[in-house]
């Protein structure tokens, strides 16, 4: 007999991929149709139709954020560990923001030392720690902003920490940062989103025995840091 637990999450998954499978088709097509107009020399068509694949990724974004928020809260996220190499993990993921910080002309400076001790966690979560929150420093970082990536090393692990040039996080705001479906009250309408990015990262960060945190003042911008233990999956 499933608890309302498991029902919920099994849900959950059924609705995820059952949407997962049309949006792919969609992606896809619009991928083809794109590569078609750029011959068109038609920008509004090109425009309209980068719209699409943009929603069309950004709905399959949320959908696998929902799952994945669903999972943690129920432990039912399983971490894949093995040996990461953070140096080319973090070098990879820069290139990955690349496009969005040049459409807003954004300056992403990385600052590694020139080795990082191997951490033995899951790769592709703490690759989507990091993306998440390159993604929200360029999202809140103004438009010809810096964002900074530095990388230190201590004794028993790393810390990793993103600034950006945004607008800063009022003090009495920061503790709900780290929430699912808590956004501040400033960005609900000009980013909308379901507020679970920075939930997943912080669960993801304590699954691996790290934590995660912020340090930020309103107009001063905000540093985003999470510290990995060397060998500490829990």
């Amino acid at each position: 007999m499933e608890t309302k637990e498991e029902e919920w999450l099994r849900f959950i998954d059924t609705l995820s991929h059952e949407l997962k499978t049309p949006l792919t088709s969609i992606i896809a097509a619009a991928g083809l149709l794109a590569e078609e107009l750029e011959t068109s020399g038609d920008v509004s068509y090109q425009k309209l139709i980068q719209t699409i694949i943009h929603n069309a990724n950004t709905l399959e974004t949320r959908l696998a954020e929902l799952l994945d928020i669903v999972k943690t809260g129920s432990g039912k996220l399983q971490l894949q560990p093995e040996p990461v190499d953070m140096k080319s993990l973090i070098q990879g993921t820069g290139v990955q923001v690349s496009p969005l910080l040049r459409a807003k002309k954004q300056n992403l400076s990385i600052d590694l030392p020139p080795s990082l001790p191997i951490i033995h966690g899951d790769g592709q979560r703490l690759e989507q720690v990091v993306l998440n929150l390159l993604t929200n420093a360029a999202k809140f970082t103004p438009e010809g902003g810096n964002i900074s990536l530095k990388v230190h090393r201590e004794e028993d692990g790393l810390v990793v920490a993103v600034k950006d040039d945004g607008i800063g996080i009022p003090r009495e705001e920061q503790s709900r940062l780290f929430k699912p479906y808590s956004r501040l009250s400033a960005d609900r309408q000009r980013h909308p989103g379901l507020g679970l990015g920075l939930a997943l990262a912080k669960q993801i960060v304590e699954l691996h025995g790290g934590k995660i945190w912020v340090d930020s003042e309103p107009g001063k911008g905000s540093t985003f840091s999470f510290f990995l233990p060397r060998n500490s999956l829990k």
